[in-house]
């Protein structure tokens, strides 16, 4: 028995519902016995099944092919986060050299001078208070310069990692007590997984300090066995979950929450804010780890 391309000679035996054909060339002896209604009906069922195989079989290829351009958006989409990451933060990094040879070194020049002058002039002189004033008000400029440089481009996340950045970050709060959970483990996560997920807590910390009014803050960053990175950032103050209190936040909260959010859907994560079992604000953010693709 023979498959192919049915002739003017061939019986057609099955059609497809695209209208394909496929048909059955019986070769044999000339004096083979004729095909009766039972050998048609079988070989109705055979080619039928031949038709259904062919079928599953070209849809199992037009399947893998989709599956294949659909790996190649993925890897080409990682790599254009990964971009954008980069080129936000090389302008992060270049804010912080403009601030760190500009305006810092001005502050630190001013509060030099000023202490200089409060010395050179004496206790007795009437101008010394105000004077001392604008030397503390220009150290504490230094101070602010010095924390927002910091903030915007941490050496750590370069140099050691996000677990590592985070401690560094979290180490610095005065007047709170800190409890970091942080799996060392998350300083080998891809680099745009790690800065992403470092400004999202960076975020949250920030939001915790300013608005929250807490005395306890608890910082855990992890990686689940499914392969997804998890961040999870609780205080216990008056809560700023916007799905309890949105009359409450200010303007800084809610764009530092719609920042925290935007920056997950970079990564295909998702991002949650509310109350806490015992009050105050539980924010989680959850995103797949995916190895990136160089662009």
């Amino acid at each position: 028995m023979a498959i192919g391309k049915p002739t003017a000679n061939d019986t057609m035996l099955f059609a497809s519902e695209e209208g394909s054909a496929l048909s059955l060339t019986l070769i044999g002896a000339p004096r083979a016995r004729a095909i009766d209604a039972d050998d048609r009906k079988t070989l109705e069922v055979v080619a039928g099944q031949l038709a259904d195989a062919c079928h599953l079989e070209r849809q199992a290829a037009e399947k893998q092919a989709l599956l294949g351009d659909l790996e190649r958006q993925r890897s080409e989409l990682a790599a254009l986060v990964a971009q954008l990451i980069q080129a936000q933060e090389q302008e992060r990094q270049r804010v912080a050299l403009d601030l760190h040879d500009g305006a810092a070194q001005l502050a630190a020049g001013l509060s030099y001078r000023l202490q200089d002058l409060a010395a050179r002039i004496g206790e007795p002189h009437a101008l010394k208070p105000e004077i001392d004033q604008l030397a503390a008000l220009a150290r504490r400029s230094v101070a602010d310069l010095r924390a927002a440089i910091a903030d915007l481009r941490p050496p750590e996340l370069d140099d050691l990692g996000v677990a590592a950045a985070l401690r560094t970050r979290l180490d610095a709060i005065d007047g709170m007590e800190v409890v970091a959970d942080l799996d060392a483990g998350a300083d080998r996560w891809p680099a745009s997984t790690g800065i992403i997920f470092y400004r999202v807590a960076q975020e949250a910390i920030t939001n915790a300090l300013k608005h929250a009014e807490a005395s306890r803050l608890v910082v855990r960053l992890f990686e689940d066995g499914a392969g997804q990175a998890h961040l999870e950032v609780i205080d216990d103050g008056k809560g700023i979950g916007e799905a309890r209190h949105p009359e409450v936040q200010g303007r800084g909260a809610r764009l530092g929450i719609a920042g925290m959010r935007e920056r997950l859907a970079l990564l295909g994560g998702r991002f949650e804010i509310g109350a806490g079992v015992s009050g105050g604000t539980h924010v989680r953010a959850a995103a797949p780890l995916k190895q990136e693709t160089a662009g």
